[in-house]
């Protein structure tokens, strides 16, 4: 049977409390040990403890000056624990000589630890159950002082703080771990059935056996499969960039190289809307070190954020200047709506598209300007927005800092890699959604390439065991394991150039394949081009 003075010690809720802390057994921390050196100095102890008491040991979360082997054990029985008692009776323990207290002189801390001297005040927690100890504790008699243990009482609450601040922490990782895995997911789930959809509309574009209107049907499947993938790497954009998890890849750039190609590819949607599109490149510093795709999506979200706003007839004008310092200025300036003076500091806030009227007008969910603004920032540089008003306009602009030179690109990506003629390649495509496989297989065969199908990582070894492959084509999901494992288990045994497939675009994602071993990693909805494309630059380790 408990005595009333263990039953504190037992109490249910007391130990689920301390549990969920998360504290014991875990490894010191210093924000805790600053805390005990404090102590140590503050009340001139030759030892101070955080101690964690469960109902059959006390934990150091935290010592300073403690012996071997405790120091390093950082636990002792309840036998050896003077804290005990302060979470027993939920009151300060004070010890001025062990050898003459009643409640401690037979604790074996007096002989193995040298405990003389005790000083211990309750670590509460909000609920109010009493955790474990904060105490000083000296190896020879002393008076301590009612300024000392008021002194200690502050150190324990600031325990506390600090342990209430951990769990907020720890509770924040958790939920940013949550979301990005549910986003990883929902995108993995958005991505793979449209994925033999675009493969089928792509090959059908091609056909010039089809009539001309069934060609340009599958355009249109084309177009909206990708207005929906970029809704979903949108989303997933705006995620990276609120946790800071924006990854760059940076090499010297002509800043007017960039824009050049974002007007190409704005040209297009900006003539089917009547709307001008003009590149005055006039700034004499231009070269940045930036990421060449990231860029590209700054600049092409703003052009179509103002080509968007341009009635028929108007136009958007790109011109470049020299900026402030070693900077240069992008000026993006269209002859649309406008913006309100009191819209213009949210236009950059994620889902932001400004007054009602206009939502309703003009679709998207309002992201593009978002995700240009954090692009921006992590390349050191700025984006703002201007606006005589509605109805005359709006200027957005892009400072970035400048180099002094810009390396010649030039041709450094083209030639590399192997071509392949008609006699292609031996491929193990390996993906367990039957349609992506029986369509991607299909478009494959017709390059002339032999390809073995496979729809678990068992049946893919199994065929890379009776067949020499040239490359995997692997999704990373697989029902009785990853392609990560695949691939890692084929290079045990032969050298193979791999190409990812999966619906997870998250940079952690790509670091994994590439940390694998595939060479190019590409995010459903597989566009069947960029896949040839990779093939036939040799599996050149790249991003799609």
């Amino acid at each position: 049977m408990q005595s009333d003075h263990s039953k504190p010690l037992h109490d249910p809720s007391r130990l689920d409390a301390l549990r969920r802390t998360a504290l014991l057994d875990s490894p010191p921390e210093a924000s805790f040990d600053r805390l005990t050196r404090l102590a140590a100095r503050l009340l001139h102890v030759p030892v101070a403890l955080i101690s964690l008491v469960d109902d059959r040991r006390q934990f150091f979360k935290s010592q300073s000056g403690l012996s071997e082997p405790w120091a390093t054990g950082r636990q002792t029985p309840l036998s050896h624990s003077f804290c005990q008692h302060v979470v027993s009776s939920g009151e300060p323990l004070i010890v001025d000589d062990a050898n003459l207290h009643p409640l401690v002189r037979d604790n074996l801390a007096v002989a193995d630890l040298g405990v003389v001297a005790y000083a211990g005040v309750p670590l509460f927690s909000p609920e109010g159950h009493v955790l474990g100890s904060f105490c000083a504790i000296d190896t020879q008699p002393r008076n301590w002082t009612p300024e000392e243990i008021d002194g200690l009482k502050d150190l324990a609450a600031s325990v506390m703080s600090e342990i209430g601040l951990k769990r907020a922490r720890d509770a924040a990782e958790a939920a940013s771990k949550a979301k990005d895995r549910f986003l990883a997911v929902l995108s993995h789930e958005l991505r793979t059935p449209v994925s033999p959809a675009l493969l089928i509309a792509t090959a059908m574009a091609a056909d010039l056996s089809l009539p001309p209107e069934a060609r340009e049907d599958a355009r249109t499947i084309q177009r909206n499969i990708a207005q929906q993938t970029r809704l979903i790497d949108d989303l997933l954009d705006v995620t990276r960039i609120e946790n800071g998890k924006l990854a760059l890849h940076l090499e010297p750039l002509d800043l007017h190289d960039v824009l050049k190609d974002c007007v190409t590819l704005c040209g297009a949607e900006a003539d089917a809307r009547g709307v001008q599109l003009q590149l005055l490149p006039q700034a004499q510093r231009h070269a940045v070190a930036g990421d060449q795709g990231r860029l590209r999506q700054l600049f092409v979200n703003l052009l179509k954020n103002a080509v968007k706003f341009t009635p028929t007839g108007g136009s958007v004008t790109v011109r470049s200047v020299d900026g402030t310092g070693q900077k240069v200025r992008v000026d993006v300036t269209d002859t649309g709506i406008g913006v309100e003076p009191e819209v213009l500091p949210k236009m950059f806030d994620p889902f932001e598209q400004g007054e009602r009227a206009i939502t309703n007008e003009f679709s998207g969910l309002g992201l593009g300007l978002a995700i240009g603004k954090g692009v921006a920032e992590a390349h050191g540089g700025t984006v703002q927005a201007s606006s005589p008003g509605r109805g005359h306009g709006t200027t957005l602009t892009v400072e970035l800092p400048t180099i002094v030179t810009a390396q010649s690109r030039g041709a450094a990506t083209s030639g590399t890699g192997r071509k392949h003629g008609k006699a292609g390649l031996n491929i193990l495509l390996v993906d367990d959604h039957a349609d992506t496989l029986r369509v991607m297989s299909r478009l494959l065969r017709k390059l002339d390439h032999q390809v073995t199908t496979a729809e678990s990582k068992a049946a893919a070894l199994a065929a890379a065991a009776a067949n020499e492959f040239d490359l995997l084509i692997s999704d990373i999901g697989l029902p009785d394991g990853t392609g990560l494992e695949l691939m890692q288990e084929l290079l045990a045994t032969r050298p193979i150039r791999g190409i990812a497939l999966t619906g997870y675009g998250m940079e952690s994602d790509i670091r994994q394949s590439k940390n694998a071993g595939f060479t190019a990693h590409m995010t459903k909805p597989i566009d069947f081009q960029d896949l040839v494309g990779i093939i036939e630059r040799g599996c050149s380790s790249e991003h799609a």
